[in-house]
């Protein structure tokens, strides 16, 4: 499978972090909320590289107060694909919660299901998926629900200071992000933060 990789030069007179991090619509209107991918710092004349694969997981933790600026840190991270291993349930025993019963759902197939048992208190942790082992989207965790979740992943990055899995303010974010959109057969993208602060047009090869 193909890596995508993504160069940001830092051209500006920005000192901080620099994120990406993933949008999708129907997934917000769902309740989602999205995290802060990936992190790295960076000084002004810089630049830093990120690199992923479209591999997806299932991630929960222990921490349901979700709102902008908590760090969200994953408890458990499963491997699952769109077309196998597809859905999972989140329980909850004596000792904690856990993620059981894994399996491929073919009447869903190209989708991501997450049970969610009736054992589970409300607003006591939270759930999602996430791609190459760290959280992208998550929700509070309630009991009886279940997440059917269909991956269309536009990538995003920012600048701010931001810790890795934060849970990120995406419409505050709108003026300092940029979209990713790699076309057909190109993985490797390089964009500019220019001296203004403002982001450069996208260079792909």
């Amino acid at each position: 499978m193909a890596e995508y990789k993504l160069t940001v030069k830092n051209k500006g007179t920005f000192k901080g972090d620099l994120a990406v991090y993933q949008k999708q619509p129907d997934l917000e209107e769902m309740g989602a909320m999205s995290l802060a991918w990936f992190t790295k710092g960076s000084n002004p004349n810089t630049e830093v590289e990120f690199g992923w694969n479209v591999n997806y997981n299932f991630v929960w933790s222990e921490e349901g107060d979700l709102k902008p600026g908590v760090i969200f840190k994953a408890t458990q991270i499963v491997n699952t694909d769109v077309k196998a291993n597809n859905k999972i349930e989140l329980d909850k025993n004596k000792y904690g919660y856990l993620f059981k019963n894994q399996v491929t759902d073919s009447i869903h197939s190209g989708e991501l299901i997450i049970e969610e048992s009736g054992l589970i208190p409300g607003g006591e942790a939270s759930v999602g998926i996430g791609m190459s082992g760290f959280g992208t989207f998550i929700w509070e965790a309630e009991p009886n629900v279940d997440l059917v979740i269909q991956p269309k992943p536009q990538y995003w990055v920012t600048y701010g200071i931001f810790d890795q899995g934060e849970i990120l303010n995406t419409q505050q974010l709108v003026n300092k992000s940029l979209k990713i959109e790699y076309p057909m057969n190109k993985y490797n993208a390089t964009v500019t933060l220019k001296s203004d602060n403002t982001w450069e047009s996208i260079i792909y090869d």
